[in-house]
Formats: C-alpha cells, structure tokens, sequence
C-alpha cells in the first residue's frame, strides 16, 4: 500500500460521536504519520512526583522508566498544571531511561505542588 493512495475501496467507517478504522484504513493512517513525521513508535508513562523546593536559577531531576526509549529519541514532558517561573522537559539518558528536568528560571525559589507529568517519546 502506497502512503499517498488511502485505501478507497472500503468506505471510511465514521459515526456522529467515533471513527472505527478498518485494519486497511488503520495501516495507511499509520504509513502516512511515519511518513510525515518520521516516528516510527511512540511510548507514553506518567510520573507523579514532587520536586520540593527549587532554588533560584536551578533545577531539580527526576528518572523514570519507559520501556523501548533510546538514546535520541525526542521526548515532551507535560505537567498538569503550568508553574510560573518553571520550565519542564525531558531526556532519554540511557536505554528505557528518561530524565525529566524541572528549572526554576526565577529571582525566587519555587515549591511546585506534586503533580502528574506525562512524557512521550517520540522514537525516529
């Protein structure tokens, strides 16, 4: 199946609420997302953490699993709720490793609340 030629020959099974898609339909939505992006897999974990009380103009880290991540993969970091003064994001360190990284850019310190942080990694 060719990425640009969807599968024509089954109608598009779509409802008011949901689409169910066909395994054709499913395969060619996939071909054409790794073609665009260049993604091959996604992997999705959340973290529930609390960083405590981070100083001024420094950063806090945290490790967390997610099985299949590799050395370059790109990787986003989403906390539920945005703190002022905090900048997240996230680093595949080793094989299944990922470092999330929290830092306070601020004049002051920052106590952010515990929260939930989900990290998808996008493998090329």
């Amino acid at each position: 199946m060719s990425v640009g030629t969807p599968p024509t020959k089954s109608n598009l099974p779509v409802s008011q609420d949901m689409a169910i898609w066909s395994q054709p339909w499913a395969a060619w939505f996939t071909s054409l997302w790794q073609s665009v992006f260049g993604w091959g897999k996604t992997y999705t974990v959340t973290l529930t953490h609390d960083f405590g009380s981070i100083a001024t103009l420094s950063q806090a880290t945290q490790t967390v699993t997610v099985t299949g991540a590799r050395s370059g993969d790109a990787v986003i970091v989403r906390p539920t709720t945005a703190v002022n003064g905090i900048i997240v994001d996230g680093t595949v360190t080793a094989n299944d490793v990922v470092t999330v990284r929290i830092v306070n850019y601020s004049s002051g310190s920052i106590d952010p609340a515990s929260q939930i942080y989900r990290i998808i990694v996008f493998q090329q």
